[in-house]
């Protein structure tokens, strides 16, 4: 009698399948994240690039700010603006008002011009006058009053902003004392002449429009804010290691120059350098 029970022959188990044994092999590579990588040489100089270009916004910037001083003053710009403006596209208006504030009426104003005829005005109850078709830039002024007495000036037109067709100037003007007055020059017909144009044109001291100068301090705000950012993003781009953030500096610092343009092949060439690396970022 048999000791096992029948059993198919394929049904019998002859063993477990060999297992195969797992092998682990170093491959010697390491994982190096971006900020541990190296920040190329070319993304060095393109920082300090960016950081030239920086400084020299800032100085710019400090210098619209100074009006009367430095590389660049107000009426310089202003005068700048009106060369090759449109001739007859200025127009003045303003005020005269005596020494203790009260508006002077009736007061004849003569603008002289250089190639055609002078243009006149006279003020009006409440001191105002307005002067129309008149040239951008410098320009004589004579203001008389009914008495004889005559007041020079040499003042700044300014030129049309954008697409304006006229620029406009307004200017306060305060008539001389008497005793001032009698201390000038001596008229043939009576009353006495205070001519401060020549001093004012050695000494840039011309009158100018306020509201204009305005407008050059704001530029002069604008390229301080974007030196500002331009050394902060520099600095967080080397820390980071980032050249993305330099380039982006790079951008910011150009358009902070202002007039200064030696500088702003600082920027160019620093965006030029960042541009080089990205196919190896």
């Amino acid at each position: 009698m048999p000791l096992l029970p029948d059993v198919a022959e394929e049904q019998v188990l002859q063993a477990l399948p060999p297992e195969n044994a797992v092998v682990f092999q170093n491959s010697e590579a390491t994982m190096i994240l971006p900020s541990q990588r190296p920040l190329h040489p070319r993304a060095l100089l393109a920082a300090l690039l960016a950081l030239l270009a920086a400084t020299a916004g800032l100085y710019v910037g400090m210098d619209y700010l100074d009006g009367d001083s430095g590389m660049y003053t107000h009426r310089q710009l202003i005068f700048a603006q009106s060369e090759g403006a449109p001739n007859e596209s200025a127009i003045l208006t303003g005020v005269l008002l005596d020494d203790d504030g009260t508006p002077l009426g009736n007061y004849t104003l003569e603008g002289h011009l250089a190639y055609r005829r002078n243009i006149y005005a006279n003020t009006t109850e409440n001191g105002s006058f307005r002067m129309e078709g008149l040239d951008p830039g410098q320009m004589t002024l004579d203001i008389a009053s009914p008495e004889g007495d005559r007041f020079t000036n040499l003042v700044l037109l300014n030129a049309p902003a954008a697409f304006e067709p006229f620029g406009f100037t307004h200017l306060v003007f305060e008539w001389p004392s008497d005793e001032e007055f009698q201390e000038g020059e001596e008229l043939s017909l009576g009353g006495h002449w205070i001519d401060l144009s020549d001093s004012q044109r050695e000494n840039s001291t011309q009158p100018y429009d306020q509201t204009a100068a305005a407008m050059y301090d704001m530029f002069g705000t604008g390229f301080i804010g974007l030196g500002i950012i331009t050394m902060i993003v520099t600095a967080i781009g080397v820390r980071n290691k980032n050249s993305g953030l330099i380039r982006t500096a790079a951008v910011t610092g150009f358009f902070s120059m202002g007039h200064f343009y030696v500088s702003c092949g600082f920027g160019l060439i620093a965006f030029l350098l960042t541009l080089s690396l990205i196919k190896q970022e």
